[in-house]
C-alpha cells in the first residue's frame, strides 16, 4: 500500500509519455518492473480467509492452519534469494498502467479495505 501511494507520474528524457516513479522523501526513482519475493518456505503458503478477510498459514504438505506465523515458515536469505521472480515492465505494461490508474487506484483500495492484518494468536474458524 506504501509504495502504491507514494507513485508518481514523471516526465523523463527520451521517453514520449511520463513514467511511473516512486518518491521517497525528495528524490524520485524510475520503476522498471517488479520483483516478486518468497518470505515463506515450502510447503507453506500465505491464504486469505474468504469469510474473516484475515491472512492465515495453510501447510500444503500436513493440511495444517493457523493464523499464528510458523516459525519454521520463515525464508532465509538464500532461500528467498533463488526463489524470487522478476518481472521487467516494456512499454506495454507501461501503456497499460497509464491508462489504468483510475481503476488500478479503485482495486486497491477495495482490496486493502477488505483485508485486516493478522492480530489473533489462535486458530480461528474460516
Amino acid at each position: 500500500k506504501q509504495w502504491y501511494q507514494r507513485r508518481v507520474r514523471e516526465h523523463v528524457k527520451g521517453y514520449s509519455t511520463p513514467r511511473l516513479a516512486h518518491c521517497v522523501k525528495d528524490k524520485k526513482m524510475l520503476v522498471r518492473g517488479m520483483m516478486l519475493i518468497r518470505h515463506i518456505k515450502e510447503p507453506w503458503n500465505m491464504e486469505l480467509s474468504s469469510k474473516l478477510k484475515k491472512f492465515y498459514f495453510f501447510n500444503a504438505k500436513t493440511r495444517e492452519s493457523q493464523y499464528q506465523w510458523p516459525a519454521e515458515a520463515a525464508a532465509d536469505f538464500s532461500y528467498t534469494r533463488t526463489s524470487s521472480l522478476v518481472w521487467p515492465w516494456d512499454a506495454t505494461i507501461w501503456s497499460q498502467i497509464l491508462q489504468r490508474e483510475a481503476i488500478s487506484d479503485k482495486l486497491l483500495e477495495s482490496f486493502l479495505n477488505r483485508v485486516q492484518p493478522v492480530k489473533q494468536k489462535t486458530v480461528d474458524q474460516r
